[in-house]
C-alpha cells in the first residue's frame, strides 16, 4: 500500500512539474535543436535521421505559414521553384548569423528566416483622396 502511495504522489509530482509555467515553452522544438539537425554530421550514424528530421521540420513549417497565408486570402511570398534544400540552406544561414535567437522557437525561426530570403512585395499604397463618411 505504501509503494502504491509514494508512486502515485511520483505521478503526481512529475505531472505537476510539467505543467508548470517554468516548463512552458513557444514550441516544442528550438533554434538551436533545430540547428543541430540540419548540420549533422554526414559521418555520425544517425546523418540521414537528423537530415530527414530538419528539412521535414522546416518543410512542415513553411507548409503551415502557407496555408495561415491561403487562409487568410493571400499568397505564398516563397516563389513556387524554391526547393527543400533552399529553405533548409536559409534557415541554417539564419540560425548560424544569429546565435543569440537559437532558444526561441523553431518555427518562429524558420518563419523568419524564410521572410528575410524570400520578402513579401510591400502592398501598393493607395492613391488619391480619402472619401469622408457620411
Amino acid at each position: 500500500m505504501r509503494m502504491m502511495i509514494r508512486r502515485a504522489s511520483g505521478l503526481i509530482l512529475v505531472a505537476a512539474a510539467g505543467l508548470s509555467p517554468g516548463s512552458a515553452q513557444a514550441g516544442f522544438y528550438s533554434g538551436e535543436a533545430l540547428l543541430e539537425s540540419c548540420t549533422a554530421d554526414r559521418n555520425a550514424k544517425d546523418f540521414f535521421e537528423k537530415s530527414y528530421e530538419c528539412v521535414g521540420y522546416v518543410a512542415g513549417a513553411v507548409d503551415a505559414f502557407n496555408t495561415t497565408r491561403e487562409v487568410n486570402g493571400l499568397k505564398s511570398c516563397i516563389p513556387a521553384d524554391v526547393t527543400l534544400n533552399q529553405l533548409k540552406g536559409a534557415t541554417v544561414d539564419y540560425l548560424r548569423a544569429n546565435p543569440d535567437k537559437r532558444s526561441q522557437s523553431a518555427s518562429a525561426l524558420v518563419f523568419t528566416a524564410t521572410r528575410q530570403a524570400w520578402p513579401c512585395p510591400k502592398a501598393k499604397a493607395r492613391s488619391g483622396v480619402k472619401k469622408k463618411r457620411k
